[in-house]
């Protein structure tokens, strides 16, 4: 008599539900990681924002928003001392902590606007002078990670505090944007709905 026990159907059947169960765990936390990580960037972006709206209004000396592209990081920068040194008398802002941005969001890949014209905060601050209106000033974030393809927005309006959020997902299946069809012009107003 042969003693060789085998799995039976019921068994593999538990197996196999039970490392589909494991699977779908694993890749949802591995992608909700990846949005926390770039919520969490995009977050402290945003305060950073924010503190360079209050010292443009109550500074007296001028203060800009300043990229490192070697530690991938901005930076609130002030200006003060010698402005003939290498770095035009722009120091660090000691009170407002670094924002260091994770792989998945490289600062080169970063787009910064002010008043709708690019900057390259790389080399010089994007920056605002004191008793002057600010710009209206628009940072826009990209995620390289393959298993999130977002991009955010952050707005900041000349009289506007804290800035203003927008999110987009950056993915050929996404939706259309809606927009507004003259059907007469177009030569549809005969279709049926």
């Amino acid at each position: 008599m042969n003693n060789r026990r085998g799995f039976t159907l019921i068994e593999a059947i538990v197996v196999t539900v039970m490392v589909a169960a494991l699977a779908v765990v694993l890749v949802t936390r591995l992608t909700g990681a990846s949005t926390r990580t770039f919520d969490l960037a995009s977050e402290q972006l945003g305060d950073l924002v924010l503190m360079y709206a209050i010292r443009s209004e109550f500074a007296e000396e001028p203060i800009g928003i300043m990229v490192d592209t070697e530690r991938n990081s901005v930076l609130l920068m002030i200006r003060r001392g010698d402005r003939d040194d290498g770095n035009g008398g722009w120091v660090r802002d000691p009170s407002v902590r670094e924002v260091v941005l994770p792989n998945t969001i490289p600062v080169t890949d970063m787009e910064f606007r002010a008043d709708g014209d690019w900057v390259d905060p790389t080399e010089r601050p994007l920056s605002s002078l004191p008793g002057q209106p600010r710009p209206h000033i628009d940072i826009m974030m990209v995620s390289n990670d393959p298993r999130l393809e977002r991009s955010r927005r952050l707005i900041l309006m000349p009289t506007a505090w804290r800035p203003l959020v927008r999110d987009s997902i950056l993915s050929e299946d996404a939706a259309p944007s809606r927009r507004q069809v003259d059907l007469d012009m177009t030569g549809r107003w005969q279709e049926d709905w």
